[in-house]
């Protein structure tokens, strides 16, 4: 089993970009923990390609739930059905191909709520602000998560 750590994301859309930015900032020491980062933007069928059967897999990606903007959530994969939770800017979405695909993986879904989306290749002030609390939530909770 490999552990894995994919970012979703548009980077010439704003918030949508908060996904790889995290990975950015926790990419060395989630490498010095032996997981795997992937930076599958919105190209799902290679994050797909990079995901074997038997992986645990951290998915990050921007949400819209009405939340507080920067509120991370946290959604297991076993949780969500091809019915509902599947919403995403990208289609198809990564879940979706996972589902469909029958990969037999275990894992979970970071979402971290945005401000705004816009054409921009920055992140909003608020995200930018709270950059650093997403970062070390999304760090712990992969540390207490990662032997599943």
């Amino acid at each position: 089993m490999s552990v894995k750590f994919i970012a979703i994301g548009n980077r010439i859309m704003g918030d949508d970009t908060i996904g790889i930015k995290v990975a950015e900032e926790l990419s060395e020491k989630l490498i010095n923990e032996k997981i795997e980062v992937v930076f599958g933007e919105t190209d799902f069928e290679y994050a797909l390609s990079k995901i074997d059967d038997g992986d645990l897999i951290f998915i990050i990606d921007s949400t819209y739930f009405e939340l507080i903007p920067g509120t991370v959530t946290f959604t297991s994969i076993n949780d969500l059905s091809l019915g509902n939770n599947l919403t995403s800017q990208h289609q198809p979405s990564l879940i979706h191909l996972i589902k469909l695909y029958g990969k037999n993986i275990k894992g979970f879904v970071i979402g971290i709520e945005i401000d705004k989306i816009e054409f921009s290749t920055e992140l909003s002030e608020t995200l930018k602000r709270k950059l650093n609390q997403i970062c070390e939530d999304v760090y712990v909770f992969i540390m207490n998560n990662k032997n599943i």
